[in-house]
């Protein structure tokens, strides 16, 4: 039962919040698989929801496990930041783009589906100079949280 409760919401995010818990998986990623994943989290980043957290958490955990996977990159950027009414999270890559991978894919249709309960817009397109870009666009209420 713990490790389902563990599945369902990491750890890490409970103990060292959204940011801290990206940057700690991140290192792990990288640490295992030698992928460089440079990051960039605005300052004060406006406080999420637990629904909200846990889904750019899980998109984040998703992109970059793809990456490894799939796209042969060697450089992957993590982002984070406020614009406007929404907090954005990117994950990009170097590596060998979309073409001809299925947008119904199981990961990815998994990452539409978590965006979708909390009403956020993903966005999966190929990035200027190749590969590949994942953002997902979470509105904040209206008191900016």
């Amino acid at each position: 039962m713990r490790r389902i409760a563990q599945r369902l919401r990491p750890q890490a995010l409970d103990e060292l919040g959204l940011a801290s818990a990206l940057v700690h998986f991140s290192d792990r990623l990288s640490e295992q698989t030698g992928l460089a994943i440079e990051r960039s989290f605005q300052r004060e980043l406006p406080a999420m929801g637990y629904e909200e957290e846990l889904v750019i958490y899980r998109v984040a955990q998703e992109a970059l496990t793809n990456v490894v996977r799939h796209a042969g990159a060697s450089l992957a950027e993590l982002k984070l930041e406020r614009k406007q009414d929404r907090l954005v999270l990117r994950v990009s890559d170097d590596g060998t783009g979309l073409e001809g991978t299925p947008i119904d894919v199981g990961g990815i249709r998994g990452m539409h589906e978590r965006a979708a309960l909390i009403h956020a817009d993903l966005r999966i397109a190929p990035r200027a100079g190749g590969g590949t870009e994942v953002a997902l666009h979470v509105p904040l209420s209206a008191d900016g949280t």
